[in-house]
C-alpha cells in the first residue's frame, strides 16, 4: 500500500506538471513563430541534438548511481548512502566541465553541422548559452536522484514545473516585447539554474547527513560494480544519443534548417506528449526498485503486467489522436505552410508508439540493474540508424529520416530488451511478452483505422470539426480498448483499484 500511495502521489504530480510544460510549450512555440523567423525554430532543435550528443559524456553515470542507491536507501543505510552520493558528485563535477570545455571548443564549427548558414547574427553566441544551460546542471542536480530513490519524485517533478512555468512565462514576455532571442535563451539558462540550486537545497533540508563531513569511501567491491555498471550504461548511452539524437542533425545537413523548423513543430507535439506518459511511468521507477529488492520475482512479474497494460493503453490511445489529429492540429495551430506529408505523420505515429511499447522493459532493466547483457544492442541500433537514415533521408525527406529510427528500433531494441530481462531477471521464455506486443499493436491498427475513417466525415478544417475529432478520438478508442479487454487480469485489477481510490475519496 505504501507503494502504491507514493506511486499514484508521484504520477499525478509528474502528469500536472508534464500537462501545464506542454501547454506553455505550444503557446510559447505559437508566439515564437510570429515574432522569430523559421530558422530560428531549426537552430532550437539543432542545438539540442548537438549538445545531447555531448551529454555523451554522462555515459549511464546518473542511471548507474540510482540502482547502487536502492538498497541503501531501502535499508536507511546513511553512511552507505554518504559515500555514495560524494562519488555521484565527483563524477557529475568531472562531466560538467568536460561538457562546458568541450561545447566552448567545437563553436567555431558549427557550419559542419547546418547544409547552409543562416542570416542570424551572433549564432554563435547562442550556442554558448545552450552549452551553458546543459553543463552548468550538472554541478547541482545529482542530489535529486536521491530524492527520487527515496520514490518522493513529486517534490523534483513540482521544482521542475515551476522552473518551466517560470521560464515560459518570462520568455513569452520577451517575444513579445523585445523579440530578442538572446534574452530568451538568458531566461531558460537563470530559471533552471534557480531550480538546480532550489531541489539541492530540498535534499539537504531532507537529508541533513548529506552536508557531514565524515564521509567514508566506498569499499572496493561496492565500487568495482558501480564501474562495471556504468561500463555496461556507456555502450546503452552512446547508442540511445545517436539514434535519437541525430535525425535534427541529419535534417539539418540534408534538408536545411527551414525543413528542420517545420519538422521541428510536429516533433515539440510528439515529444512532448512522449516525455508527459515517460515522465508518469518513470516516476514509478523507484517504487519497482523497492520491489526487486524487497519481493519474489513472480509478484514482481504480475507487476510488469499490469504497468505493460496501463503503458499500452496510454500510448494506444495517443497513437490513435496523434494519428487522426496531428495534421488538423498543426493546421490550425501554425497553418498550411507548417505542414508534412501524411506519409511522414504515420511513420512518426509508429516510431511513437513502438518506442512507448518499449518503456516497461526499460523500467524494470533500470531497477533491476541487469545492464550489462544488451549492452552491444545499442550501437548496433545506432550503426543501423545512421546506415539507413542518411540514403532514405536524400530520398524521401523528413519521412526517410523517421523510417530509418523506426528500422533500426524493430530490429534491435524493440525485441532484445525484452529478451534479456525475461532471461536474465524473470529467468523464463519472452514468448508471452512478445504475442502481447503483436496482440495489442494489431489490435490498436485496427482502432487507428476504425477511428479514422469516423473523423474523415466530419473533417471541415475547422475549430468545430476539430473538437468533434477529438471527441471521437477520446470516447470511442476508449469504449473498444475496455469491450476488448474488460476480461483480462490487468483491467480488473486497475478496475479495482479505481474503485477502492474512489470509495476512500469519499470517506
Amino acid at each position: 500500500m505504501n507503494r502504491t500511495r507514493s506511486s499514484i502521489k508521484n504520477m499525478a504530480v509528474t502528469l500536472v506538471g508534464a500537462l501545464v510544460t506542454m501547454l506553455l510549450q505550444l503557446v510559447n512555440r505559437r508566439i515564437f513563430v510570429n515574432y522569430l523567423a523559421s530558422d530560428y525554430l531549426g537552430l532550437n532543435g539543432l542545438f539540442s541534438n548537438v549538445l545531447s550528443m555531448l551529454s555523451l559524456s554522462e555515459l549511464g553515470v546518473g542511471s548507474a548511481m540510482i540502482f547502487a542507491l536502492y538498497r541503501p536507501v531501502a535499508e536507511k543505510d546513511n553512511e552507505k548512502i554518504k559515500s555514495l552520493m560524494l562519488l555521484y558528485k565527483r563524477m557529475y563535477t568531472v562531466i560538467g566541465c568536460f561538457i562546458l570545455g568541450v561545447g566552448f571548443a567545437i563553436t567555431p564549427f558549427l557550419s559542419i553541422f547546418i547544409k547552409e548558414m543562416p542570416d542570424i547574427p551572433y549564432i554563435h553566441v547562442y550556442y554558448i548559452m545552450y552549452v551553458l544551460d546543459i553543463g552548468l546542471s550538472y554541478f547541482y542536480t545529482y542530489k535529486r536522484s536521491l530524492i527520487i530513490c527515496n520514490r518522493e519524485d513529486y517534490i523534483s517533478s513540482t521544482t521542475t514545473m515551476c522552473s518551466v512555468v517560470g521560464t515560459r512565462f518570462i520568455q513569452l514576455l520577451v517575444l513579445v516585447f523585445t523579440h530578442n532571442y538572446f534574452l530568451f535563451l538568458l531566461a531558460q539558462v537563470l530559471i533552471n539554474r534557480l531550480e538546480n540550486i532550489v531541489i539541492s537545497k530540498i535534499a539537504d533540508k531532507k537529508y541533513p547527513y548529506l552536508l557531514e563531513k565524515n564521509v567514508k569511501p566506498l569499499e572496493k567491491d561496492a565500487t568495482d560494480g558501480i564501474k562495471k555498471n556504468i561500463v555496461a550504461m556507456m555502450a546503452h548511452k552512446v547508442g540511445d544519443v545517436i539514434v535519437n539524437g541525430t535525425d535534427n542533425i541529419i535534417i539539418s545537413k540534408i534538408l536545411g534548417l527551414s525543413v528542420l523548423g517545420i519538422y521541428s513543430n510536429y516533433y515539440l507535439l510528439i515529444s512532448a506528449i512522449q516525455g508527459m506518459i515517460s515522465k508518469v511511468f518513470h516516476s514509478l521507477i523507484s517504487n519497482v526498485g523497492n520491489l526487486v529488492v524487497e519481493k519474489e520475482k513472480e509478484e514482481t512479474e504480475r507487476v510488469f503486467y499490469n504497468i505493460f497494460f496501463a503503458n499500452y493503453w496510454i500510448f494506444g490511445i495517443c497513437s490513435v489522436c496523434f494519428f487522426c489529429l496531428l495534421q488538423p492540429f498543426v493546421r490550425l495551430w501554425l497553418g498550411d505552410d507548417f505542414l508534412l506529408s501524411d506519409i511522414t505523420i504515420w511513420i512518426l505515429v509508429l516510431v511513437f508508439y513502438i518506442n512507448g511499447m518499449r518503456s516497461t522493459a526499460l523500467i524494470f532493466r533500470n531497477a533491476s540493474g541487469i545492464f550489462r547483457h544488451d549492452r552491444y544492442k545499442a550501437l548496433v541500433e545506432a550503426a543501423i540508424n545512421i546506415i539507413a537514415s542518411i540514403p532514405l533521408t536524400i530520398s524521401f525527406g523528413v519521412a526517410g529520416v523517421k523510417l530509418g529510427t523506426l528500422i533500426s528500433t524493430i530490429t534491435t531494441s524493440f525485441w532484445i530488451e525484452g529478451y534479456v530481462l525475461y532471461k536474465f531477471y524473470f529467468n523464463k521464455s519472452m514468448r508471452k511478452y512478445m504475442m502481447r506486443q503483436l496482440v495489442y499493436l494489431l489490435f490498436v491498427l485496427c482502432v487507428c483505422f476504425i477511428v479514422n475513417q469516423l473523423c474523415v466525415i466530419v473533417d471541415d478544417n475547422d475549430v468545430v470539426s476539430f473538437a468533434l475529432e477529438c471527441i471521437i478520438c477520446i470516447a470511442i478508442p476508449n469504449l473498444l480498448f475496455v469491450l476488448a479487454f474488460w476480461r483480462t487480469q490487468e483491467f480488473k485489477y486497475f478496475l479495482h483499484m479505481a474503485k477502492r481510490i474512489f470509495r476512500k475519496g469519499r470517506m
